[in-house]
């Protein structure tokens, strides 16, 4: 409990900080629409959220982030420009790591300002610098613009642009994906078995939850697709890889990349 105590207070204080620098403090409700957050993160988020039913609502989800709640609200009823700050609990499933936390304080600061964006991005890195520095870490910074833009001059397919796009901002799960569609890693048994079958639904046992047979039917449909994509060229791996691999100041980034 002291711990905890201890987290909420940091939570608060850096809430207060964000606060003076204009942010209006914002909440989202625990439980999110499933459907909403599938259409935005992919089936994938599946294996790291808790998803329940509900009998009215359909399928919901116990909050993963605030990312995707603050900016529907923003849509809904925020006018540009605008600031917001949040402080909350989300709640990630972790199956390879029991020392992670599957539920955990998350504070962030957010800023809506089209008309200046590289302003905005100015400014809320130099806050979270002077924030880290006193706690002896350091913070980090890159353009994912230009990761954003080699991915859309992919040449493979629509739907494997929109995967990676989705999950750009997760290195791991990037990197993951760059792999599978490299041809890098293994396709997963149990997705080989379902390729290979002549009726993936014969012999299926009764179906629960909401999904019916025509939307697991497109599920398989386009793992068909995704699995007929040839693999990426070694050549686009390889621009890839070396784009993730720069790690330099920006003055030295930006002379790296035009190398």
């Amino acid at each position: 409990m002291a711990a905890r105590a201890a987290i909420l207070a940091e939570a608060a204080r850096l809430r207060g900080i964000f606060e003076a620098a204009g942010a209006v403090p914002v909440e989202t409700p625990i439980l999110q629409p499933a459907e909403v957050l599938l259409d935005l993160y992919g089936e994938d988020i599946r294996a790291r959220a808790y998803v329940t039913s509900d009998t009215l609502r359909g399928e919901q989800m116990l909050r993963p982030d605030f990312t995707v709640p603050v900016v529907q609200m923003h849509m809904t009823d925020g006018a540009e420009p605008a600031r917001y700050t949040y402080a909350g609990e989300v709640f990630r499933r972790q199956e390879e790591d029991a020392r992670r936390a599957n539920e955990y304080i998350q504070v962030g600061f957010e800023i809506f300002a089209r008309a200046a964006p590289e302003e905005a991005d100015a400014e809320v890195f130099a806050l979270f610098c002077d924030i880290l520095r006193p706690l002896g870490l350091r913070a980090a910074t890159g353009d994912i613009g230009i990761l954003m833009a080699a991915v859309a001059g992919l040449r493979t397919s629509a739907a494997r642009k929109t995967a990676l796009l989705r999950h750009i901002w997760r290195p791991r799960r990037f990197r993951a994906l760059i792999d599978r569609y490299a041809g890098r890693t293994p396709v997963p048994e149990a997705r080989a078995s379902l390729l290979a079958a002549a009726d993936p639904m014969a012999g299926a046992a009764p179906l629960m939850g909401l999904r019916g047979p025509d939307e697991i039917a497109a599920r398989i449909k386009a793992l068909h697709a995704d699995a007929a994509a040839g693999p990426l060229s070694g050549t686009e791996v390889d621009l890839l890889d070396a784009l993730l691999a720069v790690r330099e100041t920006s003055d030295n980034a930006l002379e790296h990349l035009r190398d």
